[in-house]
């Protein structure tokens, strides 16, 4: 299946309802040249669920399964509903980044466990420890596994603040590895 990367991906914020594009090359995102990228129907069909934003937890864990899809598919604008624009940048370099080595990370949040968030009315401070097990997948092949599965855990800090129509999203992410991360 040949998906197309870059900012044509159909999302209804309402819902958090995406679609990918399966039939053509557009440029890539934020400054990526424009580049073929083979994805599975699986990879596309694993869309998580509509994203809640209410709690920073909440958003933190949606925050999570749409990066994870966005990586997973190489379009960061199916995850925007659950960043600002300043972790969009970052979203988006990291899918480049990949791309330019001919790859896309098929990652999954194995736990997450938060501790005690310091919130204000338009900012919160979320700490969490994870655990992920992830593969790097061809992007010339679909599906193929170029490496792993790994798996790492990390200490993480979120900062979060308050959208335009008051949800939550996260604005920007520190994670110390618990260990080697390939």
């Amino acid at each position: 299946m040949l998906a197309a990367v870059g900012c044509s991906g159909g999302q209804d914020a309402a819902t958090g309802n995406g679609s990918a594009d399966a039939s053509a090359t557009v440029g890539a995102g934020m400054g990526g040249p424009a580049v073929d990228v083979n994805v599975t129907q699986e990879a596309l069909d694993s869309q998580p669920d509509p994203w809640v934003l209410t709690t920073p937890e909440d958003a933190v864990r949606s925050y999570l399964a749409w990066t994870s899809y966005a990586y997973r598919i190489g379009q960061s604008s199916v995850a925007l509903p659950t960043m600002s624009s300043y972790e969009e940048v970052r979203v988006d370099s990291y899918i480049q980044y990949n791309l330019q080595k001919y790859r896309l990370i098929d990652q999954i949040l194995e736990s997450i466990t938060f501790g005690t968030a310091s919130a204000e009315a338009s900012r919160a401070v979320l700490p969490a420890t994870e655990e992920w097990t992830y593969r790097y997948v061809s992007i010339e092949t679909a599906g193929e596994t170029l490496e792993g599965p790994y798996s790492a855990s990390y200490e993480t800090t979120y900062t979060l603040v308050r959208n335009d129509e008051g949800n939550w999203v996260v604005d920007g992410v520190e994670a110390t590895a618990l260990g080697t991360v390939k």
